[in-house]
């Protein structure tokens, strides 16, 4: 497409070039502006653009518009362009940020701030990237594989992080435990709702037998009214026969620690299974690294100490 040349005065079209730098400001981001085209017939041949050709689907329905001619991919699209180059467990962690109740923000001393609206659900990614794979388009297939390792509503990094954990294979490392509900909001009983003074509580990770998972951060569980607020839901769990595990940066920083806690969660899940082999126990440390940062001996030292394991 070529540049307009000479002066123009009063209203006209922006160019494309010019154009581009529009979308690059609003992306806070430097030149050049990737663009996805739906042939080869329509690239730009303009400054500040490359061009690609993506093969999947990409309607009007599949775009949002900013105004000024500037349109940009909806979410499942940009999941499944990102699988082409992504790694799994990064496709998870993204997957789990788009349908999660949290938003990331790098600005801030917290990294991020929850109870926000997701940008895309778990259906809308799954059905995108099957008709991708329908199309044979490339990461497509990976895309699927993630999206198996994610769960919705999600609130923080640390509990995205958490959910892949039991999700993944044991073989791949993971804990293998599915069937979880994130953040899951259930309706308490008259008596407890008088006794506690809320309607309704939240456990950060829920089985349908009974099972919870509260993780507690440093951060969020050391002030007095958090650590009672704390101590009102195990309460509440332990009066509705629900048994509750606690999960913390020192078990999750922890080989030894970790492994006990699985085993632990196993146990209440009412499963019996063989010890992870060598290979599989290895896998297990890789994980674990990866998603929860380098092995702390002192945090273990602490969680042994203070009994955090227990149920």
């Amino acid at each position: 497409m070529a540049e307009p040349a000479g002066k123009t005065y009063g209203a006209r079209a922006l160019s494309v070039s010019e154009r581009a730098g529009l979308a690059l400001d609003l992306c806070d981001s430097e030149a050049p502006l990737k663009v996805v085209l739906r042939g080869r017939e329509g690239r730009h041949g303009a400054a500040r653009v490359e061009d690609h050709v993506w093969r999947g689907p990409l309607t009007d329905e599949h775009l949002v518009g900013l105004g000024d001619d500037i349109s940009v991919c909806r979410m499942p699209v940009v999941f499944c362009q990102l699988a082409s180059s992504w790694d799994t467990i990064e496709l998870a962690e993204l997957a789990c940020e788009m349908a999660g109740a949290y938003a990331l923000t790098p600005w801030s001393n917290e990294g991020s701030a929850g109870d926000v609206e997701p940008l895309a659900s778990l259906a809308d990614l799954q059905g995108y990237a099957k008709a991708a794979r329908a199309l044979r388009v490339r990461g497509a297939v990976r895309a699927l594989s993630a999206l198996a390792l994610a769960v919705e509503r999600s609130n923080s990094p640390r509990e995205t992080s958490v959910a892949i954990f039991f999700l993944q294979s044991r073989a791949r490392g993971g804990a293998g435990l599915v069937g979880f509900a994130m953040n899951k909001r259930i309706d308490l009983p008259d008596r407890l709702a008088e006794a506690f003074g809320q309607k309704t509580i939240v456990p950060d990770f829920s089985w349908e037998n009974g099972t919870v998972v509260e993780y507690d951060s440093t951060q969020e569980h050391l002030s007095p009214a958090a650590r009672a607020r704390d101590e009102a839901k195990r309460r509440i769990y332990q009066d509705e026969g629900m048994d509750c595990l606690t999960l913390t940066n020192g078990i999750l920083r922890s080989n030894a620690l970790l492994d006990h806690f699985v085993s632990d969660l196993e146990r209440s899940l009412g499963l019996s299974r063989r010890p992870p082999s060598a290979r599989m126990a290895q896998s297990r440390r890789d994980l674990r690294e990866r998603l929860f940062g380098t092995e702390s001996q002192e945090a273990a030292l602490k969680e042994l100490s203070g009994g955090a394991l227990g149920s």
